[in-house]
């Protein structure tokens, strides 16, 4: 059976652009086992960013979802994901009838060490499918706290054992961070399967 074609645009995190080596890894792996085009979807502050080699915090928010929306705009359908910040940004255009579904990699819960300043509402509102990929030791959603949440019924909470934010796992657990990246990949293209 030959799967429909389904671009998947990638965003990166906050801190961290497209060059960053997880990223980078996770691109390759996911074309190769969904067998779709992969992009990257780098924010123009990042961009800037590269460009002169001096970090600079994210702007507002608000400003980066209609960057995204541009790129995927004349898309006929399309996936949308995006690794902490830029899956939160994902979550915010699910109303374009173009975007088939959402897919994050670590979401932001909340910020470090903060869950009171949670960030649930960002969920609220999607209107496609959703599958969030998360470790269980994520200081920024951990299993414990996620679990208590009630999410909407559309979101599906995949839990990767012993991985943290960047999703490198605990040294007892024996799997390198390719190994990991192998298992989100796949994880991804069994849900599109079924969802898209």
């Amino acid at each position: 059976m030959i799967m429909k074609s389904l671009p998947i645009y990638i965003a990166h995190g906050a801190g961290a652009g497209h060059e960053n080596s997880f990223l980078t890894c996770l691109r390759c792996a996911l074309s190769d086992q969904t067998k779709q085009v992969v992009y990257p979807v780098t924010f123009s502050y990042m961009a800037e960013q590269e460009r002169t080699g001096k970090k600079r915090p994210p702007p507002r928010f608000q400003s980066l979802v209609p960057e995204f929306e541009q790129l995927v705009k004349n898309e006929d359908a399309c996936v949308v994901a995006g690794k902490s910040m830029g899956g939160r940004v994902a979550t915010q255009i699910t109303h374009l009838p173009n975007v088939k579904a959402v897919i994050c990699f670590g979401f932001p819960f909340y910020p470090p060490g903060k869950p009171e300043k949670h960030r649930l509402s960002f969920l609220e509102e999607l209107k496609k499918p959703c599958l969030i990929i998360q470790g269980t030791r994520d200081q920024l959603g951990s299993f414990d706290w996620v679990s208590q949440q009630t999410l909407p019924d559309n979101i599906e909470i995949l839990w990767i054992e012993g991985a943290d934010h960047d999703f490198k796992t605990l040294k007892k657990l024996n799997k390198n961070i390719d190994d990991t990246i192998l298992e989100l990949a796949m994880h991804v293209k069994t849900w599109l399967k079924l969802n898209t």
